[in-house]
């Protein structure tokens, strides 16, 4: 997304002066991000490059990160672009999880913490069809073998429909240690993957992004099932459930991403 463009919709939108600069700062492997300087304020600006294959209704997440911030778990947004491909939210200066100087295991250990807050939070979100998504990530992707995938698919899909609507809470979807900020109580960024679904596919999709092994997925579930008061058997047995329809959404969404940029780049 050429920054001009961005520029000329927040100059013509009057919300943040005539006098205003974009910085690149460092963000996703896909989505771009901005720290926004106008005379008064200076704001966070985070692009959605791959709108057009995430099914993902931006107004409803802009309402909800609003309410979020409400509950004081994120920070404000204040304003989403006509093309639903851009959100300004005001900056905050924090340290993220990622770059705190603690053992990785403690760091697990308020993953398990953050995830029992978000998931006691009232339920804001909206449900997610995931075989749906399934399906609009395989069409955008660039396979060379469509039946693994459709094979994968077919084995994942019966246990997402018995499991989606038990357990139902609010979901991060995408709570990696740089979307973690020091603070108490915890500090959340990054919603755009937020849903109402499975609290255990939330933890499994934690354990994933944040590259854990056996023993850290192990510490991530026991912390999980202390902070929450479940039984550790529950948390363990549910989460194995939920581990493989992680991973073939997170495989999918690569190879329908990964073809797009290469579109892109030789475009």
């Amino acid at each position: 997304m050429k920054k001009a463009r961005i520029i000329d919709e927040l100059l013509a939108s009057q919300l943040f002066g005539q006098h205003l600069s974009l910085e690149p700062v460092k963000g996703g492997a896909v989505n771009l991000s901005y720290r926004l300087t106008t005379q008064s304020a200076v704001y966070f600006l985070k692009t959605f490059e791959l709108n057009h294959i995430t099914p993902t209704d931006r107004q409803a997440l802009f309402i909800q990160q609003q309410q979020l911030s409400e509950l004081g778990i994120t920070s404000q947004p204040i304003y989403l672009s006509k093309a639903h491909d851009f959100q300004v939210e005001y900056w905050i200066e924090h340290v993220s999880l990622l770059n705190v100087n603690k053992p990785k295991n403690d760091k697990i250990q308020i993953l398990a913490k953050v995830l029992s807050e978000i998931h006691s939070l009232p339920t804001l979100a909206t449900s997610i069809d995931l075989p749906k998504d399934w399906l609009i990530y395989l069409h955008a992707a660039s396979v060379d073998d469509e039946e693994y995938w459709q094979q994968r698919i077919n084995g994942c899909k019966p246990s997402w429909i018995e499991t989606h609507k038990t357990d139902q809470v609010l979901c991060h979807n995408d709570l990696a240690m740089e979307h973690v900020a020091i603070h108490e109580p915890a500090f959340v960024f990054d919603w755009e993957y937020a849903s109402l679904g499975n609290r255990y596919f939330d933890l499994a999709s934690c354990a994933l992004i944040n590259d854990m092994d056996h023993h850290e997925m192990i510490t991530l579930q026991y912390s999980y099932a202390q902070f929450c008061e479940l039984s550790e058997h529950l948390v363990f047995e549910q989460f194995q459930k939920q581990f493989p329809i992680v991973q073939l959404t997170y495989d999918l969404w690569k190879e329908a991403a990964k073809t797009i940029l290469l579109g892109d780049g030789n475009s």
